[in-house]
Parts: structure tokens; sequence; C-alpha cells
């Protein structure tokens, strides 16, 4: 794993590719640095936080609206960190109980 980046050991090789694709998406957009932003993962060691920019989203402004309002942003970087918080889910979202 590159020091400051996500990812961690790679998945088991799937054809061509030996990194799934939210891998390939995330590695090098998405960093995390326990001194910026209080380790926050962050877009491209930027003081953008991945829940800063998924939330404008969310609370309903436009891709084009929060590239306006952070242009050291990319359409790229907002895909790494849509594809970063589903990576996440899957394996951070505590199970149900059954029954």
């Amino acid at each position: 794993m590159v020091p400051g980046t996500l990812g961690g050991s790679r998945p088991q090789s799937r054809g061509r590719s030996s990194q799934t694709y939210a891998h390939r998406v995330i590695e090098g957009r998405i960093t995390v640095d326990p001194l910026r932003m209080q380790g926050l993962p962050c877009i491209r060691d930027t003081r953008i936080t991945v829940s800063a920019a998924l939330g404008q989203l969310a609370a309903g402004q436009s891709l084009d609206e929060l590239l306006a309002d952070y242009p050291d942003l990319d359409r790229e970087d907002v895909y790494a960190a849509l594809a970063f918080a589903a990576a996440t889910m899957q394996r951070e979202m505590p199970l149900a109980e059954a029954g």
C-alpha cells in the first residue's frame, strides 16, 4: 500500500487486472493523513473531505455546481469519492441480525 492512500492488499486476479474497479478509481485520489482534517479521507491531499463533497451532492447540489465551488476538484475526483463511499459501505456496514 502506498503511504497516505487507501487500498491495502490487492484482491486476487479476476481476468486482466488484479485490482477491482473501485480500487483503480480510488487509488491516488483518496488520501488519509492523520495530520490533515483529523484523519478523515480527503480528495487528492487537499483539505476537501470525501464527506464534504458527497454531502453537497446529497443536499441537492449538482456535480457542475460542486466543481464550481471546489475548483481544485475534477469529475474523476468526485467519482473516486463515490467509489470510496460505496466500497466503504460494503466493508463497514453492520449486518442486520436475523429474527
